[in-house]
Parts: C-alpha cells; sequence; structure tokens
C-alpha cells in the first residue's frame, strides 16, 4: 500500500503521518536529523522512530525552551533538530528563544507544533494554541505550513526537510483526522490549491476549517451561491496571487484568535489594492468564554459550518 494513502494516514493522524510514516524515511537520506521531544513522544507518533533511531532522539522533558536552545546547538553543528510540542507551549513558551535563534540567527530547524486550536479542549485554556500564527508570523524568515489533512501534513514535512531557514508546522487533532485530498498532489511553498471553483464567494481557510470550508460552500450551493474552496496551507509566505479581485465576497475561516492569524493576512494584503471584495473574517472570538467539548468551542465561536453558512447568506 503506497505510503501516501490519504485513508491510512487519515487513520493515523496528522503528527504519526509525520513521525511514523514520513521521518523513519527521511531519517534514510537525512542522517543529520536529529528527534527532539518535549516530553510528548507518544502522542507525537515517535515511539518507533526513538526505538529504531536511539542516537537520533532525545527527550528533553517539559522544558520547551530549553529543547529550542538545544536545537539551535545542534544547529549550529550541522545537525537538522525537528523539535516537537504542544503548540500552545511550542510558540507561546518558546517565543523569545525562537525569536533569538530561528529570527535572529536564521539557525535551521523544524518545529511541529501539535494540537492546536481548540484540540485539547478539556485540557483547558492554557492548552490552547490560539495565538500560534500571529506570533510566528512575526519572527523574520520563517515559514509556517498549516496542514489540513493527514496526507498535506506529511508533504508538509517532507517539504520542509529541504528548506534552509526555520519552519513552523502546525498540525490539529488526534488520530483520524478528515481527509480532504483523496489524491495524491503537489505542495509547493508560497502556494495554495483551489479545491473548488465559484464565482460568487471566495473561501480561504487554513488548517482543520479546510474541511469545514467544503460543507460551508456545499451548503451555499443549496442557496444558489457559487463559492470557490482555497486551501491556504503555506501562512508565510502568503499566496497572495490567490486572493479574488473579483468575487462578491472574500471569506476567511481559521482556528484561530481572529487577530493575527489567516484574516489579518489577507486584511494586510487586501488594504495594498485599490479596488477589493469586502472580506469577511471567521476565527476564535476575541472573548472569555467557558470550556467544554470540541465541538461546543467551535459553536461558541460561530466556526460551525451551518454558522458560517448563515453568516455569509447574511452579507451577501
Amino acid at each position: 500500500m503506497s505510503e501516501n494513502n490519504p485513508k491510512l494516514l487519515s487513520i493515523f493522524g496528522q503528527a504519526a503521518s509525520i513521525f511514523a510514516v514520513a521521518l523513519p524515511r527521511a531519517i534514510e537520506t537525512h542522517p543529520n536529523i536529529i528527534a527532539l521531544s518535549a516530553d510528548t513522544s507518544t502522542p507525537a507518533g515517535l515511539d518507533k522512530f526513538k526505538a529504531a533511531h536511539p542516537e537520533n532522539f532525545y527527550n528533553l522533558g517539559i522544558a520547551e525552551q530549553n529543547m529550542i536552545g538545544v536545537a539551535a546547538g545542534l544547529s549550529s553543528e550541522g545537525y537538522l533538530p525537528v523539535c516537537t510540542a504542544q503548540a500552545c507551549f511550542l510558540s507561546m513558551r518558546d517565543f523569545e528563544q525562537i525569536r533569538q535563534y530561528c529570527g535572529y540567527m536564521q539557525k535551521r530547524m523544524i518545529l511541529v507544533g501539535l494540537f492546536s486550536g481548540f484540540s485539547l479542549s478539556f485540557l483547558g485554556k492554557t492548552h490552547f494554541a490560539l495565538e500560534d500564527i500571529a506570533l510566528m508570523r512575526t519572527i523574520p524568515g520563517m515559514t509556517i505550513l498549516s496542514p489540513c489533512d493527514a496526507l498535506e501534513a506529511k508533504k508538509a514535512f517532507e517539504t520542509a526537510l529541504e528548506m534552509d531557514g526555520p519552519v513552523y508546522i502546525r498540525l490539529f487533532g488526534g488520530t483520524g483526522v478528515p481527509v480532504v485530498y483523496e489524491n495524491d498532489f503537489d505542495f509547493n511553498v508560497g502556494k495554495a490549491s483551489e479545491l473548488r471553483a465559484g464565482s460568487d464567494v471566495q473561501i480561504i481557510a487554513t488548517g482543520s476549517m479546510v474541511s469545514s470550508a467544503l460543507k460551508v460552500a456545499d451548503l451555499l450551493k443549496e442557496k444558489s451561491i457559487s463559492a470557490s474552496v482555497i486551501d491556504m496551507y503555506t501562512l508565510k509566505p502568503l499566496d497572495k496571487n490567490v486572493i479574488s479581485s473579483d468575487a462578491k465576497l472574500i471569506v476567511t475561516i481559521e482556528e484561530h484568535n481572529i487577530v493575527g492569524g489567516l484574516g489579518s493576512a489577507i486584511a494586510e494584503e487586501l488594504s495594498t489594492r485599490t479596488q477589493h471584495p469586502a472580506l469577511l473574517r471567521f476565527g476564535v472570538k476575541d472573548f472569555n468564554f467557558k470550556i467544554g467539548d470540541y465541538n461546543y468551542l467551535l459553536e461558541e465561536n460561530g466556526l460551525m459550518p451551518e454558522q458560517i453558512a448563515n453568516k455569509i447568506l447574511q452579507s451577501i
């Protein structure tokens, strides 16, 4: 069975598709890889790799800041460190270290953030990664990849291996993530994919919200509204050319704070244009909300497909 089988990778989930499928193959051609974990090897799917390649794996414990420092040292010595931790801690707790080593010193390392957005629902707000895109966008030279399914996560990692600068890969969920790409495809940094063509509304989504965007387009079609769906899997550098100038409305959808993420990046680009469509942004609301299960959190923030479709219809 092909290692790029979408349904099989979906069962594994995004993290295991990288660490249990792609990484063991990558070590054959990139023997300088060192995998670093902040005590997250099991949820990341790293157990098989660390058993097979103990000399290429270090568990730094619950000390994410130290992990980035160790990674910078390894990078200076010619190794390719692949660091993984929960996205909330990798981005926020480590921000100063990433700013210095990746931004100022341009150390080559791959940062893989696990369980972004509301993925760790009942662990509470300390474990939500709702600011990571905003933070990483400020790091000079940082590439940000936000895959929408397990196959795309694997391809994002394989692409990051060939890049010279620092890369942040934003993952969501655990196992059994939705399949968006049913066939193999080309993954190109700085580009986006049009998953569905449409003329009235352009929906630009990233990460976990891409599968939801397709459902939104189906709901709009029932109301005779034609919607295109764009998978913006590279958040930095942004594919500016894909952003429509002809649609009646541009919609952005992200499982991230409404401030500083995909919607903000699109708004920044539109502000440079003399004429452009109206922009409607969907994201995590900038207010304090109660904790609940994953779907409850999405609903509280207006991120369920039906809520999004109704708001789009009102706007049009």
